[in-house]
C-alpha cells in the first residue's frame, strides 16, 4: 500500500512566525510551527514529520510518495542529499549547507525508506497541497498572534486485519535518540491544547509518573488537569536541553486580567514525557 502526502510550509515575513502541516486525509494530518523561522525549515520539517509519523505508526515499510510545491525541499531530499552526504556533508563548491542539521534529520530518519516525491503547483487547487497549505500558514498565523497552533490528529489510530473494531493507541514521541528541540516544542504545544480542551486522557498520557503541577496561586496538584484561563495566550517559547535527555520550556502566558511565567521539565526517556509544570504569577 502506497501512501500519499502532501506537505507544506509557511513563513509570514520569510524569515517570520512560521508554520509546518502533512496531509493524508481529514482524519490523518499534523501541523506546528515556530515563533520565527523561514519558509524552507517549514517545508523541511513537513518532510521530517511526515517520516517520523509514518514510522511511529508501524508504516515504515510501506511506500510513501510525497506531494510537495517546494522544489527547494524535493531536490533537497531527494537529488542533492545523497552527494553531500557522500562528500562529508559539505557541498561541490564547498559553500554551507543551509538548514544542515534539519537535513541530517531527515537522512536518518529516511534510511531503508521507500520514498518518491512528486511537484505539485501551489494555489492552483490542489486538494490535498491546499490543505497543507492552509494549516500551515495557520500555525504560522497562531505564532503571529500568541495564540496556541492547532494540530492534528496523526495517525492516531490502527487497526490490524481481521480486527474489525478494536483499536490501538500509537506511540505519539520519538525515541530519545531522534528528540529535538522542536518535538519538545510540539508535545508542549499539545499539553497547553490538551489542557485547555479539557482533554485529561491526553493529558494523563503525556505526563511522566511522578508528574507534579503548580499552579499559580501555589497550589500542587498530580494531575495537569484543571480549569484554563479565558483568552489564554502563549508567548515564544525558550526550549533547551538542559541535561541529556532533559528539556525545560519557558514561556509567557496571558489571559483576561492576568499573566504567568511557565515552565516545564520534559524527559526524553522512555518516551517524550512532562515531569513538571509551573506557574508564576507575574504582577
Amino acid at each position: 500500500m502506497t501512501i500519499t502526502a502532501a506537505v507544506d510550509g509557511s513563513a509570514l515575513g520569510n524569515p517570520g512566525p512560521a508554520g509546518w502541516a502533512w496531509v493524508v486525509s481529514e482524519d490523518c494530518w499534523d501541523a506546528g510551527g515556530w515563533d520565527h523561522a523561514t519558509n524552507n525549515i517549514g517545508e523541511l520539517t513537513a518532510v521530517l514529520e511526515l517520516l517520523r509519523a509514518t514510522a511511529a505508526a508501524g508504516l515504515a515499510d510501506e511506500p510513501l510518495h510525497v506531494l510537495a510545491d517546494s522544489q527547494y525541499a524535493i531536490n533537497v531530499v531527494s537529488k542533492w542529499r545523497p552527494g553531500w552526504k557522500k562528500r562529508g556533508w559539505t557541498k561541490a563548491d564547498k559553500q554551507p549547507i543551509k538548514n544542515l542539521d534539519l537535513v541530517k534529520e531527515i537522512d536518518r530518519a529516511i534510511q531503508g525508506r521507500t520514498v518518491t516525491f512528486e511537484w505539485v503547483k501551489g494555489h492552483a487547487g490542489h486538494p490535498m497541497n491546499e490543505r497543507a497549505d492552509d494549516l500551515a500558514r495557520a500555525c504560522a498565523e497562531a505564532f503571529r498572534d500568541g495564540r496556541v497552533p492547532p494540530g492534528g490528529p496523526g495517525f492516531a489510530k490502527t487497526s490490524a486485519p481481521g480486527d474489525e473494531g478494536e483499536t490501538s493507541s500509537l506511540p505519539a514521541a520519538p525515541t530519545p535518540a531522534l528528540v529535538t528541540a522542536e518535538d519538545v516544542r510540539a508535545a508542549h504545544t499539545r499539553f497547553i491544547r490538551a489542557w485547555v480542551a479539557g482533554e485529561t486522557a491526553a493529558l494523563t498520557e503525556l505526563a511522566a509518573p511522578g508528574c507534579h503541577r503548580v499552579w499559580p496561586q501555589g497550589r500542587i496538584t498530580e494531575e495537569l488537569a484543571g480549569s484554563a484561563p479565558t483568552g489564554l495566550k502563549v508567548g515564544g517559547m525558550d526550549v533547551r536541553e538542559v541535561a541529556p535527555g532533559a528539556w525545560l520550556v519557558c514561556h509567557r502566558s496571558t489571559w483576561a486580567g492576568g499573566s504567568s511565567f511557565d515552565s516545564s521539565l520534559w524527559t526524553a526517556a522512555p518516551g517524550l514525557k512532562v515531569v513538571h509544570v509551573q506557574s508564576t504569577m507575574l504582577a
